[in-house]
């Protein structure tokens, strides 16, 4: 009970500090410019600028014109990024990424887990802990055979060998999206 602080309540107390003194230094920025200048630069009253980190992420996912996932509220979320693998939880920096792709998994309250296989899209990360993703695909990985996805793999494997450009290119394609979700899947197995 009284032991070291976790490395949870260690982040999440160097955020705060780092985030006052950054609305501090906007503050002085404000003095300089009118009032209707640069009105982008104040956040919602519930951002962690004044200390309060969000408990969790409230997620949307959206795949083209549907919701999968709907302002849930999620401890942590997991993208592939163009940069490489992105964890992301309450209190992250605001960034806009490109999602590349392969698995996104969202990690709910009580261990709860839940994987897409996404073939890439975009991620919007506030500040405040809301993010959205906007993906072109999403389908569940519990939805997916390994024996299916291996034989797709093979044929995927011939046809990034060959000879003609086109062929070769998909075939490339296709395993840039197969093999996280053929890691994912024998992980589960």
């Amino acid at each position: 009970f009284f032991g070291p602080p976790s490395r949870l309540t260690m982040m999440r107390t160097t955020r705060a500090v780092m985030f006052s003194a950054t609305r501090r230094s906007m503050q002085e920025f404000r003095r300089i410019f009118p009032d209707n200048a640069f009105r982008f630069f104040d956040g919602p009253e519930d951002s962690f600028g004044d200390g309060n980190l969000p408990a969790q992420i409230q997620l949307t996912l959206t795949r083209q014109d549907e919701y999968i996932l709907k302002q849930e509220l999620v401890n942590s979320i997991t993208i592939r990024t163009q940069e490489g693998e992105m964890g992301i939880m309450a209190g992250h920096e605001y960034c806009v990424e490109q999602l590349s792709p392969g698995i996104l998994e969202v990690e709910y309250d009580g261990d709860k887990k839940e994987q897409f296989a996404i073939s890439g899209g975009w991620a919007h990360i506030n500040d405040n802990g809301i993010c959205d993703l906007n993906v072109a695909e999403a389908i569940p990985v519990a939805e997916f055979d390994l024996d299916k996805l291996t034989k797709a793999m093979e044929e995927a494997r011939t046809a990034a060998a060959s000879a003609d450009d086109m062929t070769r290119i998909q075939g490339e394609i296709a395993l840039e999206f197969f093999e996280p979700l053929e890691v994912c899947l024998k992980a589960t197995a």
